[in-house]
């Protein structure tokens, strides 16, 4: 059900391997059913196949399929997927369709060596770092993750949390046009009201460790709403700084 990489364990706890698959639009409807069976099993606090069978494109419709799968059990316990969207500035943008990783599984490589292996294979397959990386979510630890990457001078965030730099705004508007084409977008929050399915997705709001991130999402996201997080990279510079982070190499040709 997976290509050809090596096993990698990542997880001290439990043997797991992280794989690339090819994309969702090519994936035999059993692997489909092994992905999702998984997290349903991996993810009780959500209701995971309601989000599946309402949004199966997050899976299908993917250029990039990056899976974690326990071994000692058969069972995919992370998913994570983009595709190439296009806006209108022309700037190469990633959709990050879906991070999970399994209640049990956080706190580990799982998380960093998804990422990897799915830059890894992006590059390989000729693309450029994206000048854009975008995503839309109710909760407040993927903008944590997200920021995490954030700390290079030439790499910024959107939304601020704190309301000090709106600008990225207008990208922002752009960005979330083109993921949710004639939705309603709120800039000055981030916040594209009413599109999230199933609208109980959460069976409790998200929490991280970050109590600005936490506030921000409950004064201003509904458990429909989502938040439009994006991580704008428009140097080498700033996509080395990543690619080191995760452990990669800079693509030939680039310095």
């Amino acid at each position: 059900m997976a290509d050809d990489n090596p096993a990698t364990p990542s997880d001290g706890r439990r043997r797991v391997e992280v794989l690339t698959l090819p994309p969702g639009r090519e994936l035999p409807t059993e692997t489909e059913k092994w992905i999702v069976d998984g997290l349903v099993l991996a993810m009780p606090g959500l209701h995971t196949r309601q989000l599946f069978t309402l949004r199966r494109d997050m899976l299908t419709e993917a250029d990039h399929v990056v899976i974690g799968v326990d071994r000692q059990r058969d069972r995919v316990i992370s998913l994570l997927t983009s595709r190439w969207a296009e806006i209108p500035s022309g700037r190469p943008c990633l959709h990050i369709m879906i991070q999970f990783v399994g209640d049990a599984y956080r706190n580990g490589a799982i998380f960093k060596e998804s990422w990897a292996r799915h830059f890894a294979r992006l590059l390989a397959d000729g693309r450029p770092f994206p000048e854009v990386i975008a995503l839309k979510t109710y909760n407040p630890v993927v903008h944590c993750a997200m920021s995490a990457f954030s700390g290079h001078p030439d790499v910024s965030m959107y939304p601020d949390l704190a309301g000090k730099d709106d600008s990225r705004a207008v990208l922002a508007a752009e960005v979330s046009e083109a993921l949710a084409p004639g939705a309603a977008f709120d800039p000055a929050r981030g916040v594209v009201p009413g599109i999230g399915r199933p609208v109980d997705l959460y069976r409790e709001r998200p929490l991280s460790h970050v109590p600005e991130a936490n506030r921000y999402f409950a004064e201003h996201a509904e458990p429909g709403d989502r938040v439009l997080c994006l991580l704008h990279v428009p140097t080498q510079a700033g996509a080395h700084s990543i690619l080191t982070a995760l452990g990669l190499p800079l693509p030939s040709g680039q310095s």
